[in-house]
């Protein structure tokens, strides 16, 4: 699986976590309101390296250029899922204490 599709799944599981960790406090339970995803990271999910112009074959030089440039993107999404995954993590922990 490539890192964007794992930033966009683990995107997903928040959201759901969103969705189901509020309670009603007419319950008596303890109301639970997550942190939103940071925007740097959603725009991290969003960013992409575009495939080559035109329908030429490429250069040797192009080609080493185009690696280069999906190397430094895998680089960053690994940065923003690293931090997604924190992010996630620390409020998985709140969500156990505050269900304790």
């Amino acid at each position: 699986m490539t890192p964007t599709r794992i930033l966009i799944a683990a995107a997903c599981i928040i959201m759901q976590a969103l969705a189901l960790a509020g309670c009603s406090n007419t319950t008596g339970r303890v109301r639970l309101d997550l942190a939103p995803i940071p925007e740097d990271l959603r725009a991290c999910a969003r960013r992409y390296v575009p495939p080559p112009a035109g329908d030429k074959p490429l250069t040797q030089r192009e080609v080493v250029a185009l690696i280069g440039r999906l190397k430094a993107s895998e680089e960053a999404k690994s940065g923003c899922l690293a931090r997604l995954i924190a992010l996630y993590e620390s409020q998985a922990e709140m969500v156990r204490e505050a269900l304790k």
